[in-house]
């Protein structure tokens, strides 16, 4: 395996056929093999960004894919995985991952057998758009305290002047939480993740209390992007649009 993953990220908050035949058949998709995927995983969404108690039935969906490179993703999208993004209110994003940390009390560092490789990629420049994924499997009994910390944090980034958007999914609820969020520039992302208080505070508890038993962190370059994340503004109009075969 050579260069960075290509990755991308679709999200519907009520997908085509409704979201447990989405998840269905995507899955079966996937597990019979699509050419140049190097690694997905099909989720559910918006399931503890915005609320004390998870929400355990969340009805929104996501695929978020790995793959050689972004004619990979665009023949796919074109072919096996048209029906699943052949639909309205969608959000696309094209990236490309840049670095990839995994904690260092992680049991694993992967993602559902996805081990994210940012191999040959370029660093992200202070002005440059950022896209941050943080991974994470909960240790059991941690659940209500990590929501109730997260929904300070969320809070925060949505207030932040950086922020474009945001969605949290996972694979499995209710332990397992992914946070995908969007930044308009690095050096943004940086003041929020480091600056004292929200997300630092919550961090470094997590760190501390040793709440995960998986964590994963990646950082992504944003390439191109269709639709809006949880906000009402577009998170990147200077980029071109995501391309899904025509879609």
């Amino acid at each position: 395996m050579t260069g960075p993953d290509f990755l991308t990220i679709d999200a519907f908050h009520r997908p085509p056929g409704g979201r447990i035949r989405w998840r269905r058949d995507l899955a079966r998709t996937i597990d019979s093999g699509v050419t140049g995927l190097r690694g997905a995983t099909v989720n559910f969404a918006n399931n503890g960004t915005h609320s004390v108690i998870p929400n355990l039935v969340p009805g929104g969906v996501a695929l978020v894919a790995a793959w050689e490179s972004s004619e990979a993703a665009e023949a796919a999208f074109a072919g096996a995985l048209r029906p699943a993004i052949d639909g309205p209110g969608r959000f696309s994003m094209d990236s490309e991952i840049v670095r990839v940390r995994v904690d260092s009390e992680s049991e694993r560092d992967h993602w559902h057998g996805w081990k994210p490789n940012s191999e040959g990629a370029e660093p992200l420049a202070e002005g440059e758009p950022m896209v941050a994924i943080v991974h994470g499997i909960l240790r059991p009994g941690r659940l209500v305290e990590f929501v109730r910390n997260n929904v300070h944090a969320a809070s925060r980034a949505a207030h932040h002047p950086g922020h474009r958007g945001s969605i949290d999914i996972s694979s499995q609820v209710p332990y397992e939480h992914t946070s995908i969020s969007l930044w308009k520039t690095y050096g943004l992302a940086q003041d929020f993740a480091y600056k004292k208080g929200g997300h630092a505070s919550v961090m470094t508890h997590a760190l501390k209390e040793k709440t995960h038993r998986v964590g994963v962190f990646l950082q992504a370059r944003p390439l191109a992007c269709t639709g809006t994340l949880g906000v009402a503004r577009t998170p990147y109009p200077q980029l071109p649009e995501a391309r899904r075969a025509g879609l």
